[in-house]
């Protein structure tokens, strides 16, 4: 008896899912056209649009597949519409990976002034591009986010943030960081003396120092001498020498030490220059470079010393030295039995105009140690085209092996653009291994200028044998370039 209404029942189902695909279908077709039109520049268009897929709810999911410029006039179209909704996918667009649609939902929750407070606080965990762009919203709100940054401080996720928040916040912010700084929770208080070093708050300087003599952890140890580094303030010094002494605040004690440059942390830091602490040595070399012209002295007395790592670190720390003083004592170090410190005192010659440092370093292109060469290399560049009279002779010498011949040029070419006139003068000199080794450096340099061009297709049509060789390849290479 049921057999006959079967079909009918069929049917009826058939209708339903007829019309349920039609309703999706439909309301996919409508939710394409909203999209599409998130990318109108009617505002009042992609305002509709968006505020009728946020009624849909079909926004947020929506959004990560669509282009970038899609996704940056949707977040202005929703900083219009100010909805909780609207802020909550602000929230997601300010985390997203292109930097246009992240700027866009900034300036579109600035526009929404105190309301947009948790959503900005709220993207501190995600860090990086994002966590800047909400301190940027944040610092244009003013002092008043104040409060609610303090709240989120306690929040080991969102602690650094909230700490960046407050430092961008005006007295107020800064208040709330130094009371932070005697703070039981750990973590509160590396985030804010993180922050106030960073900002450079000379009033910092004593919840630093204390958190030195009593830390509640070694981290936050650490944190406070970063601080005193970055403030840059002499009456930490004291309290950092001894840091020295302890390997595991060294390194940061080191580096602040060189960046307040206080004269009385040389013969200290100078006192650990045999520790072979890989990553510690670097920054102690970095510090007595940042000390300067008070450093010089016991590093060229130290050129001498018995100990090689000593020895290593004094020539390293002369590289950028830049006076005439230490010329002679680093000309000596050339000679140095370790190829390292060899290598560091040819750097330490390569500043611009030093004349008296080209003939030792054209000496040490023929040192055994491929180091010091490419450094010597490099220090001649740095001397600049001033050197270039002198690099002239040594190719006109005889004497002069083929090797320092090529390391000459590779040092010319190392000079850049401010050499070619001299080099395309030079294809005119009367010596062939000036006119060979000057086109070699042109092609180093790599510049197709038409003048180059023609100054090398001119010797190339009056040179012969080796000579001419040279000047086509080099025609070659830079005529590639011009090509690409």
């Amino acid at each position: 008896m049921d057999t006959p209404r079967r079909p009918l029942g069929y049917v009826v189902m058939g209708l339903i899912a007829l019309a349920l695909i039609a309703w999706l279908t439909g309301r996919y077709l409508v939710k394409r056209q909203l999209i599409r039109s998130l990318s109108s520049s009617d505002m009042a268009v992609r305002v509709e649009a968006a505020q009728k897929l946020l009624e849909m709810r079909k926004l947020e999911d929506s959004l990560p597949a669509q282009p970038i410029i899609r996704r940056s006039k949707t977040a202005e179209a929703l900083g219009e519409i100010g909805s909780e909704e609207a802020m909550r996918i602000l929230g997601v667009i300010l985390r997203d990976q292109e930097d246009a649609p992240r700027r866009w939902a900034r300036r579109a929750l600035e526009k929404q002034g105190q309301r947009a407070v948790p959503t900005l606080l709220a993207a501190f965990p995600a860090g990086g591009d994002t966590l800047g762009q909400a301190l940027e919203a944040l610092g244009e709100l003013g002092p008043s986010i104040a409060p609610r940054a303090r709240f989120f401080m306690s929040d080991g996720s969102a602690s650094d943030g909230a700490a960046a928040a407050l430092s961008v916040a005006g007295p107020v912010g800064i208040d709330a960081l130094l009371r932070a700084c005697h703070n039981p929770d750990n973590g509160m208080r590396k985030a804010a003396l993180g922050n106030l070093g960073g900002e450079g708050i000379e009033a910092a300087v004593q919840p630093a120092l204390d958190n030195i003599r009593n830390p509640p952890h070694g981290s936050v140890k650490t944190a406070a001498i970063k601080a005193l580094g970055l403030i840059g303030d002499r009456r930490a010094v004291p309290d950092l020498i001894p840091r020295l002494a302890e390997t595991d605040f060294r390194e940061a004690a080191v580096t602040s030490l060189g960046q307040i440059a206080d004269p009385r942390a040389v013969e200290p830091i100078l006192a650990t220059m045999t520790a072979t602490d890989k990553r510690y040595r670097p920054a102690a070399i970095l510090a007595l470079r940042r000390i300067g012209a008070p450093a010089i002295g016991s590093l060229v007395r130290e050129l001498n010393s018995p100990e090689v790592l000593m020895r290593r670190g004094a020539a390293a720390a002369l590289v950028g030295s830049d006076t005439p003083r230490v010329t002679g004592a680093l000309a000596s170090s050339l000679h140095d039995e370790d190829s390292k410190v060899r290598a560091s005192a040819a750097l330490a010659l390569g500043w611009e105009a030093n004349l008296d440092g080209v003939a030792p370093l054209v000496a040490a292109l023929s040192d055994p140690s491929w180091e010091v060469v490419d450094a010597a290399v490099e220090a001649l560049a740095e001397v600049g085209v001033r050197a270039m009279g002198r690099l002239q002779n040594v190719l006109r010498d005889p004497a002069q092996s083929l090797t320092v011949r090529y390391q000459v040029a590779r040092a010319v070419a190392g000079m850049g653009h401010p050499a070619i006139t001299a080099l395309v003068a030079a294809l005119s000199e009367p010596n062939p291994e000036v006119r060979k080794w000057s086109a070699v450096a042109l092609g180093e340099i790599g510049f197709p200028d038409p003048a180059v061009i023609e100054a090398l297709e001119s010797l190339e049509r009056t040179s012969e044998g080796d000579l001419n060789w040279v000047v086509q390849e080099q025609l070659r290479r830079l005529r590639r370039i011009t090509s690409s």
